[in-house]
């Protein structure tokens, strides 16, 4: 059903639009609460026709209707769309075929036969027409004042049903993130318990007996040699709170940077050239210099030097790239390294708090495998997905989806 008129578009149409879609209501499926309404509003008015319409950029699409097949029709030309264009409160036809703007279209010509409509505009709490609640019928008429004044009221606890929708979705987001971050905390008391606690007690006992005269010197020496070990063990991990730490004040501060993501990861990689060729290590910049990410800058350094470092601690004359594409609303970094690659055992406990893997590096550097699990879970809670795949022999690819 095609109407031969065009309407014009609200001033505001891309806000008005956005406004919509943050909802997230079009094309979900029918729901008892909203098929009430239009039940009443048609018992109410009379009128053997009433939808929920939602008006998208090119058609209105029903959310709930009584005495009308399908689910969405073309926008331009309906009443309902010339409603959504208006100031008006309610807006009325009692004859469509004596209205110069309708009696041509194809809903008045052709089935439903429409005569009559009523409609009132389903407004925001910011102030935007998502669309409205009409009703219908195919016999001229005009509502009364309580008929109308009873539609206003249903439009009305229309709109309170889909803000309440979304602010669950927020406290359901709040109370996940919250979830989140203290199972974090409790990963990071778990590893503060074991990874620190107890080198700390080990080096006051070695401590104590090289001061002692219990041990000769060789086996002073030994101890002394073995203290050193655990001490740089340590001193890493506290690095890594202290990154930590650093991050869950970003989180509480969290702030969205616009961000060259080729020159944040040129910068990047800058700090590791020195460290890279040591090993004889290649590192590439594959990102495109115009390609530009909404994200908390501090958290992505975070995430970057970390992978990085990773890749670098596992490569020796090899290649390590960083590329990034964006696909629709996300971004997908990955970051590709030559090196020893993992075991699929290893690969399944990297971000295991009970199990992190330490091996060595190529060149024996030492790590604690936290920063790895810090960097997932930080990733996770802003809503992205990290994933790895990797192959003894053949290297590691980690990858890394962000909203945009």
């Amino acid at each position: 059903m095609i109407s031969n008129a065009i309407t014009p578009l609200p001033e505001n149409e891309e806000e008005r639009l956005e406004e919509l879609y943050r909802f997230e209501i079009l094309d979900t499926p029918y729901e008892e609460e909203f098929d009430d309404v239009v039940k009443l509003a048609s018992q109410i008015c009379g009128a053997s026709i009433s939808t929920i319409t939602l008006m998208d950029s090119t058609r209105r699409w029903f959310k709930a209707q009584i005495g009308i097949e399908g689910r969405e029709y073309e926008r331009d030309g309906s009443f309902c769309a010339h409603l959504i264009g208006t100031s008006a409160e309610i807006f009325e036809v009692p004859d469509a075929t004596k209205n110069e703007m309708f009696k041509q279209s194809s809903f008045v010509v052709n089935e439903p036969n429409i005569r009559f409509y009523a409609g009132v505009p389903l407004v925001s709490s910011n102030g935007f027409k998502l669309g409205t609640l009409c009703v219908i019928d195919t016999k001229p008429k005009s509502l009364n004042d309580h008929q109308i004044f009873a539609l206003k009221i249903l439009g009305q606890q229309i709109i309170k049903q889909l803000e309440l929708r979304i602010s669950n979705k927020q406290l359901n987001k709040q109370s996940n993130r919250l979830k989140q971050q203290a199972e974090l905390q409790n990963k990071i008391i778990s590893v503060i318990a074991h990874d620190v606690r107890n080198p700390v007690a080990s080096l006051k006992n070695i401590i104590e007996l090289t001061n002692s005269d219990i041990l000769t010197d060789a086996e002073a020496k030994e101890l002394t040699v073995m203290a050193e070990k655990q001490l740089d063990g340590t001193l890493v991990l506290l690095s890594d709170l202290v990154d930590w730490g650093k991050m869950q004040l970003s989180a509480q501060n969290k702030k969205a940077d616009k961000i060259n993501l080729h020159s944040l990861v040129a910068d990047k990689l800058k700090k590791f050239e020195v460290t890279a060729s040591l090993k004889k290590n290649k590192l590439l910049n594959l990102i495109d210099e115009d390609l530009m990410l909404t994200y908390d800058e501090h958290a992505l350094r975070f995430v970057l030097r970390n992978l990085i470092s990773n890749a670098n601690k596992f490569t020796s004359e090899g290649v390590i790239s960083v590329y990034a594409q964006r696909e629709n609303k996300k971004i997908l970094i990955t970051i590709n390294d030559t090196g020893v690659g993992m075991t699929e055992k290893i690969r399944n406990t990297l971000f295991d708090a009970g199990g992190r893997h330490t091996s060595l590096g190529t060149n024996n550097e030492k790590g604690t495998g936290l920063g790895l699990m810090l960097t997932k879970d930080f990733v996770e809670l802003s809503g992205g997905t990290l994933s790895v795949q990797s192959e003894v022999g053949k290297g590691t690819t980690i990858s890394i989806e962000l909203n945009a």
